[in-house]
């Protein structure tokens, strides 16, 4: 099926690798021999060291900086590497999975030969793999957490342990479990609650991805795209929805100075909380145009949508949010009567809301000041003293402002809490 279907799609380039299933079977070359010959390559058995190293690549191609456990959980095995700042310091392959016939005391013996599992108490698990995907439906279920997204979905230590517990009764509860997945999941949660318990987390992060994020991230991606994925993408969806060239660019340099540093920051908080502006606010410039040829009445309920949606395991659930009430006042302004999804009053604090809006009016004014031409954008610049927004106009552009971009620019310098003024250069 799969070669027939490569063939069809004419995929210029296979990685065809197999896992611990194979690399464990007495007769693995009467699967991989015929294999290969189907697929008209030979297919690379990895060894444990091999398959640690891409799975623990696939979260950091999402996750760069990404400090704790990697916790891959299949039917027959159960990888473990341990981050620190996005790289790897130990690694290791058990013999076990959610389909293995496993005791507890057997898990705990085979966790307590490894002490470098229990040499980070309070760091988090990383959980990669249907078993992990499982108990964030289930955690989504039970507590009606807001956003049904599972890559970056968090799990608090003492709901996780309630959880994995409840997974592991005689008679479990495995409500919000998928029906394909709760024969298995006592077993998985026994595993899981043991590596939980022998390191000591403070939280379960379930991953959306994969070995194979791992093996496009040291195969296929150049270093831009492994730079930042997120924006990737987001550069793909504005190729694809932005009417004019340039647009994106011009609006980052426009809005740059709208970032608020909040008050007693040291440098080096400014200088963070300014980096993750400015990744945020590019993804936003480039998502900017994505729903132009919606009708106007749903277009803010639409992109935002579609944001909380974007197919991408490089943002948090926060960041989400963010980008999603961006694009919501981007298209609807601070008008209260159109539909707006729920998810937008969740996760985010007053002040990271605050934020995320302004920008969203910002794009709104810049976007309908300009027509949304660049040649416009590129004659107009904010300044910002941290009590007034001063629009400067340059000659060219002083016929585009009307009493309309007036009252706009107001409504975006009293959402920032500044005062508002035009200048004519």
């Amino acid at each position: 099926r799969f070669a027939g279907i490569m063939k069809s799609m004419g995929v210029a380039t296979i990685h065809a690798v197999a896992t611990a299933a194979v690399r464990r079977a007495r007769n693995a070359a009467e699967f991989t021999a015929p294999a290969e010959a189907i697929l008209g390559q030979p297919i690379s058995v990895l060894s444990q060291r091999e398959e640690a190293h891409y799975v623990a690549r696939g979260l950091t191609l999402n996750i760069p900086e990404a400090t704790g456990l990697v916790a891959d959980l299949g039917g027959g095995s159960l990888e473990v590497v341990a981050l620190e700042n996005g790289q790897a310091r130990h690694s290791t392959s058990f013999n076990f999975g959610h389909l293995s016939s496993v005791e507890a005391d057997e898990i705990d013996r085979a966790l307590a030969a490894e002490p470098w599992l229990a040499a980070s108490p309070g760091t988090r698990i990383y959980g990669v793999g249907g078993s992990f995907r499982a108990l964030g439906l289930a955690y989504i279920e039970q507590t009606g957490y807001p956003l049904p997204v599972l890559h970056g979905l968090r799990i608090p230590g003492d709901e996780a342990g309630n959880l994995l517990s409840a997974f592991c009764r005689k008679d479990p509860d495995l409500s919000g479990v998928p029906l394909g997945r709760q024969k298995t999941m006592p077993t998985a949660a026994l595993i899981m609650r043991a590596l939980f318990r022998r390191s000591g987390a403070e939280r379960i992060v379930v991953s959306g991805t994969s070995i194979r994020d791992g093996l496009i991230a040291d195969l296929e991606l150049g270093a831009v795209d492994r730079a930042d994925f997120l924006l990737v993408v987001c550069q793909e969806i504005s190729r694809a929805s932005h009417r004019f060239p340039g647009v994106p660019e011009a609006l980052v340099a426009l809005l740059r100075p709208l970032f608020k540093p909040r008050d007693g920051q040291s440098v080096e908080e400014v200088a963070r909380d300014r980096k993750r502006f400015d990744r945020l606010l590019e993804a936003a410039c480039f998502l900017s145009d994505m729903c132009w040829n919606e009708h106007e009445d749903v277009r803010g309920d639409l992109g935002a949508r579609r944001v909380l949606g974007l197919p991408v395991n490089c943002v948090t659930h926060k960041e989400r949010v963010w980008l999603a009430t961006a694009i919501y006042h981007r298209y609807v302004g601070r008008k209260t009567n159109k539909s707006r999804p729920p998810e937008l009053s969740v996760l985010l604090s007053r002040r990271r809301r605050a934020e995320a809006t302004v920008i969203g009016l910002g794009l709104r004014f810049a976007l309908t000041f300009s027509g949304g031409a660049a040649q416009n954008l590129d004659q107009i610049r904010l300044g910002n003293d941290g009590t007034t927004l001063t629009l400067h106009v340059g000659a060219g552009c002083a016929a585009l402002v009307d009493n309309h971009a007036r009252r706009r620019l107001q409504q975006l310098a009293q959402s920032a809490n500044l005062e508002a003024e035009i200048i004519y250069d």
